[in-house]
């Protein structure tokens, strides 16, 4: 009987002050829809932006460890390959060959994994197509294009002096990269090694999916007494600063949102207690006691925060996709764990909001708001 006496005074309670209440509903709703968001895209990042990062280039490089040879034969940058498994895997064997009327440099290496591990190649004529990339197809540097006068859709033969052997190949695009790579021509590793009886590379990019850390670890399984594998640190370690301010940024726009919420919820319920004060004071004149006044308002403060806490943080995860497909293009994966903790943090910033008007209502003077009355 008790309970149910409670629960009408409760349900009267929330009815007088709906229009206030849905402020406070409004603003706790702003604030889980918040937290919820940025919760969920904080445990997802890592992934989304190392995989974003890494567009912009290699991150490990494999190497001899004898200098003298600087050389990695085929067998070995196989088992690299299986071991490694990352996601591009760019061999690199430079031979010095002739062109024509002059000599370049000229290199062996994979076309796809290239066009991952150094993405920023502008074609200025011909194209860079996957299917351009076969054994007959040859790249000019744009400075080695004008030297050798030549364009793309012209054949090009590339001749070894010191053992005879010449392949001709179709130009099929001329290519910037304001480096090294302007005054080179690329060719496939096959013809390359084929040309110069190589059996092997000088080096090798790649790229791979993670932390630093898990990155170094990867490196260290593959190195050993002839290779020695580590994690480009310019790459890897940059990656680990921009990750750790951007958590630092999504951390400080949900305290700023949650301390404007806690604002809002405070003045409003401020402003429900002060409307009702003469109530207050009635129920305290006719013997109620303080306790049921706070359990009253407390109740009435959790139930609608606890529906808009649920809402919020549910809500939360549309949002995170927006955000998602915004910047990664890719969607956010859910995470039960982030809408529960932005469940509590929504709940404990609306108690610390509701405590002090709830505190104050229990202060209120019976006679001064009952005077004339």
């Amino acid at each position: 009987m008790e309970n149910r006496f409670f629960f009408n005074e409760l349900f009267k309670s929330l009815s007088f002050s709906y229009q206030r209440l849905f402020i406070i509903v409004l603003s706790i709703f702003i604030g889980a829809l918040t937290c919820s968001a940025f919760l969920n895209i904080y445990f997802d990042i890592d992934t989304k932006l190392s995989k974003e990062l890494k567009a912009y280039g290699a991150n490990v490089i494999i190497s001899s460890k004898n200098i003298d040879e600087n050389f990695i034969p085929n067998i070995k940058y196989e088992e690299i390959k299986q071991k490694l498994k990352a996601r591009a895997l760019t061999p690199f064997l430079y031979e010095f060959l002739n062109l024509g009327s002059t000599s370049a440099v000229v290199l062996g290496t994979d076309f796809k994994a290239l066009r991952l591990t150094k993405p920023f190649l502008e074609i200025k004529d011909g194209s860079f197509s996957l299917r351009d990339f076969n054994d007959n197809s040859v790249f000019l540097g744009v400075d080695l294009a004008k030297q050798l006068n030549l364009k793309a859709g012209n054949e090009l033969q590339i001749y070894n002096p010191n053992n005879g052997k010449s392949v001709k190949l179709t130009i099929k695009a001329i290519f910037s990269s304001n480096d090294e790579f302007d005054s080179i021509a690329l060719a496939s590793l096959n013809v390359i090694q084929n040309l110069s009886d190589t059996q092997g590379i000088n080096y090798a990019n790649a790229i791979i999916d993670s932390d630093f850390q898990s990155v170094w670890h990867k490196t260290q399984t593959i190195s050993d007494n002839t290779i020695n594998a580590k994690p480009i640190s310019s790459v890897s370690l940059s990656e680990n600063l921009v990750l750790k301010k951007i958590k630092t940024l999504m951390f400080l726009i949900v305290i700023i949102v949650l301390i404007i919420v806690t604002t809002s919820v405070n003045t409003t319920l401020s402003s429900i207690i002060f409307s009702r004060k003469k109530e207050i004071a009635l129920r305290l004149a006719l013997g109620a006691k303080k306790s049921e006044i706070f359990k009253l308002f407390a109740s009435e403060c959790f139930i609608v925060s606890l529906i808009a806490s649920i809402i919020g943080a549910f809500c939360g995860i549309f949002l995170a996709n927006i955000f998602g497909y915004l910047i990664f293009n890719s969607s956010i994966d859910f995470r039960f764990k982030a809408v529960l903790i932005s469940i509590i943090i929504s709940l404990a910033f609306a108690f610390f909001a509701a405590f002090l008007p709830i505190k104050k209502a229990l202060k209120i003077n019976i006679c001064d708001n009952l005077k004339g009355d």
